[in-house]
């Protein structure tokens, strides 16, 4: 069955906007009544009716029900998704519904989505009202064999050269990256030597399918901002900490996610609390990272696009 609804009659497209507003007006100035507003303009009195009562906006430019996401953040989160095809991060569908519950979360929205979360029918539908479309990507494995091609590796960095050019950047304090790795935990992804025709253990602590996630960010120069470990679980323990601190020439930050991985909060938080203060007050500044989903939503190209340069 069709997704796309395809209306049969004219009813409700045969007046203007403005011929409506004129309608409204002068029942409310008590010069028509609803039944003479209707005949003289062609418009349903129950349509006039919700809107002097104000049951129905009369600034909507379509017909039908109001969006579950009012249509300014809808706009802003599409050029969100803009942004990011730009930049080389083209969403998949699953990952901009992702966003998209972040999104309706971190803005308090009301709307009847299960945990935040659109379904697919929302997603067709805002694709058809910002013109988005779907673009079958590359097979990721393809990708990654590609990328050791000296062609693409000397275009990425003609590209990142013409952008130090472009923003005349040739302080390397100003030129930075980030990136994580995780720590898996599990025993039985790690072989160890051991006697032939034995069966063999490894003791580790913690639960089997535990897993830390580990980010950090240097410059150019050598400079490093503090790490970020995250940790598997709902909350932080004392326990999880360095209990000298003081013996490393850095600071660690914490926190802890279900399943000990990023999540789009805890990289928006660490930019906040510990990337942006850490930068210094000279612009423009490059930021290097790679495009895992978790490192881009509505927030942060926003405030990338207002205090420094992602690539």
């Amino acid at each position: 069955m069709p997704r796309k609804y395809t209306r049969t009659t004219t009813r409700a497209t045969s007046y203007k906007q403005e011929v409506l507003e004129i309608a409204i007006q002068r029942i409310k100035i008590k010069e028509l009544s609803y039944a003479a507003a209707s005949r003289i303009y062609g418009i349903p009195t129950s349509t006039l009716s919700d809107r002097v009562l104000k049951k129905t906006a009369t600034k909507s430019k379509t017909l039908g029900r109001s969006t579950a996401i009012p249509i300014e953040l809808e706009i802003k989160l599409a050029n969100c998704l803009r942004v990011m095809e730009k930049w080389g991060w083209g969403l998949s569908r699953k990952e901009v519904l992702d966003v998209a519950q972040e999104f309706t979360i971190s803005n308090n929205l009301d709307n009847s989505f299960k945990n935040g979360r659109p379904g697919p029918d929302w997603f067709i539908s805002f694709r058809q009202r910002h013109n988005l479309s779907i673009k079958k990507p590359q097979a990721v494995e393809y990708l990654r064999r590609k990328m050791t091609d000296p062609f693409v590796i000397h275009e990425y960095f003609a590209l990142l050269q013409k952008t130090f050019r472009d923003l005349n950047l040739t302080d390397p304090k100003r030129i930075w990256n980030l990136d994580e790795t995780s720590v898996c935990l599990d025993p039985t992804k790690t072989k160890v030597v051991g006697a032939k025709g034995k069966p063999c253990t490894r003791t580790t602590y913690g639960n089997g399918k535990e897993n830390i996630t580990v980010l950090t960010t240097v410059n150019a120069a050598g400079q490093k901002l503090h790490p970020l470990i995250i940790f598997k679980g709902k909350h932080m323990y004392e326990q999880w900490m360095v209990k000298n601190p003081d013996k490393y020439n850095f600071k660690l930050t914490y926190a802890a996610s279900h399943r000990g991985w990023m999540e789009t909060s805890i990289f928006y938080n660490y930019m906040i609390n510990v990337i942006i203060p850490n930068l210094g007050e000279e612009r423009p500044i490059v930021l290097l990272y790679d495009g895992h989903v978790s490192h881009v939503d509505d927030k942060v190209v926003a405030l990338a696009l207002k205090t420094i340069l992602l690539y």
